[in-house]
């Protein structure tokens, strides 16, 4: 599998960060630009392990992650377990946590992504992680101001914030 880490700094709690990342799973379009819709699968409860979670990019486009390895307040891992995303094989994530102090929060985001045909790795490469800073922005934007950031106001907010 391809590998690709991106790290942010967020002005917020290890808490507050935890609360939105993994208490709040089922509802990342909040903060993910790149999604129009998601909801919890299989009467799913907020920050559980195991929970599945359906993630809508516009109309066609879906992909189904699970939590699994869960290390409370610290880390946890997402893997995808159904999708229609073209080229797209296996993707997977690992999300760390740590706070530099009371009210800053390190977070490291690795992804994992395979491809099929291989060449498209190098294709794809590029837009994939363009998406992930994309959901990371949002994450860290959403957190520290309280405010959504979608589709169509990504740009301007991204220009414009600190």
């Amino acid at each position: 599998m391809n590998q690709s880490e991106l790290n942010e700094t967020i002005n917020a709690s290890r808490d507050k960060v935890w609360e939105v990342l993994f208490s709040q799973y089922g509802d990342i379009h909040i903060h993910n630009p790149t999604m129009t819709a998601s909801t919890y699968m299989h009467g799913a409860t907020e920050g559980a392990s195991d929970v599945v979670r359906h993630c809508e990019f516009g109309k066609k486009l879906y992909l189904d992650e699970q939590i699994t390895d869960v290390d409370e307040h610290k880390s946890f891992r997402v893997e995808v377990v159904a999708h229609n995303l073209p080229f797209v094989k296996a993707m997977a994530a690992t999300y760390k946590l740590s706070s530099t102090d009371n009210e800053t929060t390190e977070l490291s985001m690795v992804s994992f992504n395979s491809f099929g045909p291989g060449f498209m790795k190098y294709l794809m490469r590029g837009q994939m992680r363009k998406n992930v800073a994309k959901h990371i922005f949002g994450l860290k934007y959403y957190i520290e101001t309280g405010n959504t950031v979608d589709q169509d106001s990504y740009s301007e907010v991204f220009a414009n914030y600190p």
